[in-house]
């Protein structure tokens, strides 16, 4: 294991720093657009604009990646990002905003999928599970310090758009200067609706609600923060509190699902993210204290969703068909995610901030009780025949590969431990095996 995360060291720094100039700029944008005067719509259309670009560049990342090789493909992408956070402060211009997120959603998908295919690459069966747990770490990690520069500049300037094109570049550095073999070109995703839906309701609805609730949070939840008086610097810690209320949590409630029906988890992270929604739709302005319990509360329940469904859904599939649900699920989030800031802006203008918690109350309430119809409609899987829970970033389609529950194909590349000289060396996997 020692020698795998040796391996990865590199690549892990660079996601750090990538997703801490991610992370800073998620909540710069909405908080710039209110100080320059861009209404709640406009805001929450800018939003969407982004994981359109993540939903295309899921699958223009191995079309690019095959074309140029790993390394050009991150650097380009590197470049462009870099340079459409600093085009935000330079084009101060709703439009402008929408087509520099939309591009920065291509941008990231690629970086994610070119990352993701490397730590893959440098993993095996016996450590897979170990490399996406630390993964998982890094990414909340990183956007929980981004958060931290929001404190050093004021919003509507050209300085904390800088700091994030900084982060964003320097994180080019440590995949430029590895020295390790490309790894293989990721698939393309296929998306199997009818049949994922057939396979999993449940999984499918908990898709759609994290990408309603969540995309509409990371997008418009720093407007609502600044709304209640809490600043820049408060909007980032109400971010970060949901981070960490998500930390807190997560693995514990894997793990809880593991040894009990997954739906009754998810019924029960939905009503505490249907609580911390209705608390924050109506707690007064000038009790920041409150909206960062709340918000604590709201990671709790709302960020787990994700992987709690994908978990269920994955009890239900072969191992074969392991990357095609991973990666239906999260194409199905993004959808979800282009939806959610529009609608919540929408509803933000004409009725005020407090109505994006109340859409995210609904939504968490709409899965639960859906979730409680099902549990009347089909028997649990016996504890013993589950797969075993896996927290799953919503990141690239490549992550998928990561998942321990995945079954290598023929002809793919394991990586085993030389118990001599703690080596990787490079093993194909053959089917059927002796």
């Amino acid at each position: 294991m020692r020698s795998a995360l040796a391996a990865i060291a590199a690549l892990l720094i660079s996601v750090f720093i990538l997703l801490a100039g991610s992370g800073l700029q998620t909540t710069l944008v909405p908080l710039a657009g209110k100080g320059f005067g861009f209404s709640d719509f406009a805001i929450g259309l800018i939003g969407s604009s982004y994981f359109v670009g993540m939903m295309i560049g899921c699958f223009a990342a191995p079309w690019l990646i095959r074309r140029t090789g790993h390394i050009r493909a991150f650097g380009a992408c590197t470049a462009l990002a870099t340079g459409g956070a600093i085009l935000h402060a330079l084009m101060v211009e709703p439009i402008t905003w929408n087509l520099l997120r939309c591009l920065s959603g291509v941008c990231f998908a690629v970086l994610y999928a070119v990352i993701e295919s490397w730590l893959n690459d440098k993993s095996d069966n016996t450590n897979r599970g170990s490399v996406l747990a630390f993964y998982n770490v890094i990414n909340f990690g990183g956007m929980a310090a981004g958060q931290q520069f929001l404190r050093m500049f004021p919003p509507a300037g050209f300085q904390l758009f800088s700091m994030s094109a900084l982060l964003i570049s320097l994180a080019a550095i440590p995949v430029a200067l590895t020295r390790s073999q490309s790894p293989p070109v990721p698939d393309s995703p296929q998306l199997r609706l009818r049949w994922l839906i057939k396979l999993s309701p449940v999984g499918v609805a908990g898709a759609v609600t994290v990408g309603l609730a969540n995309g509409a949070f990371w997008t418009v939840g720093p407007v609502y923060a600044s709304l209640k008086g809490l600043g820049a610097g408060g909007a980032g810690d109400f971010v970060t509190a949901s981070i960490l209320g998500a930390v807190l949590v997560l693995w514990p409630a894997g793990r809880l699902s593991d040894r009990m029906d997954r739906r009754l988890v998810i019924v029960g992270c939905c009503i505490i993210a249907a609580i911390a929604g209705l608390g924050l739709a109506f707690v007064p302005s000038g009790m920041p204290l409150a909206i960062y319990g709340f918000g604590f509360l709201f990671g709790v329940g709302a960020i787990p969703v994700y992987s709690l469904s994908s978990a269920h859904a994955a009890d239900f599939a072969q191992p074969s068909d392991m990357v095609q649900v991973s990666t239906g699920l999260l194409l199905i989030y993004t959808v979800g995610a282009i939806i959610g800031p529009t609608l919540a802006a929408s509803l933000m203008q004409v009725v005020g901030p407090g109505s994006l918690f109340g859409l995210t109350a609904a939504t968490h309430i709409a899965m639960a009780a859906l979730t409680i119809y099902r549990l009347s409609q089909r028997a649990a899987i016996p504890a013993e025949e589950r797969e075993p829970f896996v927290a799953m970033p919503r990141t690239s389609p490549g992550v998928t590969d990561l998942d321990p529950r995945v079954e290598p194909q023929e002809g793919e590349v394991e990586y085993v431990e030389d118990s001599g000289s703690g080596e990787l060396t490079d093993t194909p996997v053959e089917e059927n095996p002796a």
